[in-house]
């Protein structure tokens, strides 16, 4: 019971920064076919320590936190969705993306490492999969590394 607790305590915390981020910046949305696609990209320096741990996630000023929801655009429900992609610069150096599908309650993120040594402009490309349904996320944002 006592780890439970602790479980969702560090996920209320992890929430509390994603939207602590969502207010500093304009929600980002994109609406693709029947899906509400939510994202953000953060510096994990904003991860309070004990929940980058709980999640495993490296908290450091060269990454940032890329977080995808894919709700169902008319009932607003989490979909469960497969998603790969890439981060590239304006340099051309591109990084292949892992996510980790976080799984609480109704909620259901996926959350991937981007790593930014400098401040530059990155642009995110994403094919989201759920049986033969396909879309492509593609978004460019400004990282600031902490």
């Amino acid at each position: 019971m006592k780890l439970s607790v602790m479980k969702l305590w560090s996920f209320i915390s992890l929430l509390s920064g994603l939207l602590l981020s969502f207010a500093v910046t304009a929600e980002q949305k994109q609406q693709l076919g029947n899906w509400d696609v939510h994202y953000m990209l953060m510096p994990t320096t904003l991860l309070d320590s004990e929940v980058a741990k709980n999640y495993q996630l490296s908290r450091s000023r060269n990454y940032q936190l890329l977080n995808i929801s894919v709700l169902n655009s008319k009932d607003q429900q989490a979909q469960q969705v497969e998603l790969t992609g890439s981060a590239t610069n304006l340099a051309g150096q591109r990084q292949q993306l892992t996510f980790k599908p976080v799984k609480e309650g109704a909620a259901l993120y996926y959350l991937a490492g981007v790593e930014a040594r400098s401040e530059q402009k990155m642009t995110i490309e994403l094919t989201i999969r759920q049986g033969e349904q396909t879309q492509v996320l593609k978004f460019t944002q400004d990282v600031y590394p902490e």
